[in-house]
């Protein structure tokens, strides 16, 4: 899988990846089954519940050629582990959450959490160990929750393991196009907005029609700087007056 320590996370605001995963798996800094380990994978299990279903995601996220970032990871001692994660985050197409008590309390995976919610991206919580539903973050407590407290690994073998995976395959293609968009679009912003940065052709094309379709959805929406990129980059070609309408329009039913 790919990890953390592969993006370019600098924070010099001038350097950026163009890598993009299909999922963030974000887990406690204690639930991570990298420690020392157990003898006996029935103890694991039952002392580190939260290891285990990550070690059994892990396998699952690799067997169906899944994509993914992961936090705790490994990575640079150059990188802030916020700027990482931030990073990270921007370029998923899934939030993927362990639950269990630890990552409840777990700053930096709330962290992880909140700014995903903030730039519209799929959260996917899944429940590795009991937890109060009144203990849950508001905005999960609305979300369906896939229960793998009692799958035995391979994943791939249950029926929780499958519906996580249908889960986010649905509509991959809407949540890949939010990534991309989004991912040019904050390289564009943070670059000061550099016109050699906008969209043309075929790509931009691309993305006005899948503005056309995200901005009638109720979940999911694009972000205004979204919007804006894709309007200056429509300004920016030849039909300049055609831009300047469809990037208004856009922005009015943003607004609205």
């Amino acid at each position: 899988m790919q990890v953390l320590s592969n993006l370019n996370a600098a924070g010099d605001g001038q350097t950026y990846s163009n890598l993009t995963a299909q999922v963030f798996l974000a887990y406690a800094t204690a639930d991570w089954p990298d420690g020392e380990p157990l003898e006996q994978p029935v103890a694991q299990a039952a002392v580190r519940p939260g290891a285990a279903a990550v070690q059994a995601l892990r396998q699952l996220l690799s067997e169906a050629q899944i994509t993914c970032w992961e936090y705790p990871q490994v990575y640079s001692i150059a990188l802030h582990p916020e700027v990482a994660i931030s990073r990270a985050v921007e370029s998923c197409d899934n939030y993927l959450l362990v639950l269990t008590p630890h990552s409840l309390t777990d700053a930096l995976c709330l962290q992880g959490l909140l700014f995903a919610l903030s730039l519209n991206k799929r959260i996917v919580p899944v429940l590795a160990k009991t937890v109060p539903a009144e203990h849950l973050p508001e905005p999960l407590q609305t979300l369906d929750t896939i229960d793998l407290r009692t799958g035995v690994p391979p994943l791939a073998d249950t029926a929780s393991g499958q519906q996580l995976l249908q889960t986010l395959h649905h509509e991959a293609n809407y949540h890949r196009a939010h990534t991309q968009l989004l991912v040019k679009a904050l390289q564009w912003e943070r670059l000061s907005r550099d016109s050699a940065l906008l969209l043309q052709g075929e790509d931009l094309t691309g993305f006005q029609h899948w503005l056309v379709e995200a901005n009638q959805r109720s979940r999911y929406q694009p972000l205004r700087l979204q919007t804006l990129y894709v309007a200056e980059s429509a300004c920016n070609g030849g039909d300049r007056t055609n831009g300047i309408r469809q990037g208004i329009g856009w922005i009015q039913r943003w607004l609205a």
